[in-house]
């Protein structure tokens, strides 16, 4: 299977996986030739493309760290606590907190049982669920730089943990300023800035987390050079699970759609995060990021500087933005071409300069 973006999903195209609206609604199975209408539909709901089957994908397998089924579940259970969090006593007992924590432990046990050195991101999404996706998909980069970096296990649950909680202060934000579609003014950023410490005093207060996690909500939006917030903190003063959770939030955050505008590629993330190493971001997580987050996930269909299409088959640690992939290539027998950017010396001029 490959990734298509929208803009380039043809009528006929058979999906390859199962798109999901809000609350978990089957929007269009797999297997299924795509229409006009549906396309028009995903559209306008901001999905960035689809999971196709074709010619050129066969025997294409994506290998992920996380099943999209304990993905789906954990969004589910982010969007359950937004909806009931402000009433406190949605929490008795803690029952729903319990669960979000079985579930993340159920990721993390995935990511620590995965052999892959290398995390493909998600690329389905949507913008109307795009607050829980994010909570979740910002956890599971944040376990995975943990595990890059070492990281004790237990660690890295409670880095986990704080990283899907990380932004639940923002239900305490009036919709108006979360929502809005256009830049905040100065009054309203100010406000849309309480969430750390929304966030804070609702783990503590209400869910009774421990100091570490709480503490790394309260700091996740700190800078290493000071112009963060709240506390305008710098360097190692800020606690570590708070500097990766910053270094994931930033890179999820660029790469999603919104109300104002839409979903950028990965690579523009990645170099975001690598341009600001030692200004926004701790260099030492960064360097384990590079090295584990891939800005051309397996899978995705990129175009290369030949004018050819090509699929993303696997990525170099070393080498993130020179993936191997499978070009499409008439003249070669099979109907494509295996292209290694990394180490083939007759190829080292070939870039990719998009995606399709």
């Amino acid at each position: 299977m490959r990734f298509v973006r929208i803009d380039h999903t043809e009528p006929g195209m058979v999906v390859a996986r199962p798109i999901y609206g809000a609350y978990g609604v089957l929007l269009l199975g797999e297997g299924n030739p795509i229409n006009p209408r549906q396309i028009l539909g995903l559209k306008q709901l901001g999905y960035p493309g689809v999971y196709i089957e074709d010619i050129h994908s066969k025997n294409i397998e994506l290998e992920e760290a996380v099943d999209e089924g304990i993905r789906r579940s954990a969004v589910a259970i982010v969007k359950e606590m937004f909806e009931k969090g402000p009433q406190a006593k949605a929490f008795k007992n803690e029952q729903m907190y319990l669960t979000a924590n079985a579930v993340i432990s159920e990721i993390v046990d995935h990511i620590f049982d995965s052999n892959l050195a290398v995390l493909n991101i998600p690329l389905m999404k949507n913008f109307d669920d795009y607050t829980y996706q994010h909570s979740v998909d910002v956890s599971i980069l944040c376990i995975m730089i943990g595990k890059g970096m070492g990281l004790a296990k237990s660690i890295i649950m409670d880095l986990g943990t704080a990283a899907f909680l990380h932004d639940m202060g923002k239900m305490f934000v009036p919709k108006s300023i979360l929502n809005k579609p256009g830049k905040l003014t100065r009054e309203e950023f100010e406000v849309m800035k309480r969430h750390s410490d929304y966030g804070y005093d609702f783990a503590r207060e209400v869910l009774k987390q421990p100091d570490i996690i709480s503490r790394t909500i309260l700091y996740h939006h700190e800078r290493f050079d000071g112009t963060g917030y709240p506390h305008q903190r710098k360097g190692k003063t800020i606690p570590l699970l708070s500097r990766i959770i910053s270094v994931a939030d930033v890179f999820d955050a660029i790469g999603a759609p919104r109300i104002y505008k839409k979903a950028q590629l990965a690579t523009e993330g990645y170099e975001y995060i690598l341009a600001n190493s030692g200004r926004h971001f701790d260099p030492e997580i960064v360097d384990v990021f590079k090295r584990t987050i891939a800005p051309f996930p397996v899978g995705l269909t990129v175009r290369l500087s030949d004018g050819r299409l090509a699929i993303v088959i696997r990525n170099h640690p070393s080498f993130m933005m020179r993936p191997y992939v499978r070009a499409f290539d008439p003249d070669y027998p099979r109907g494509y071409e295996y292209i290694d950017m990394a180490y083939d010396i007759e190829s080292l001029h070939i870039t990719i300069v998009g995606t399709a």
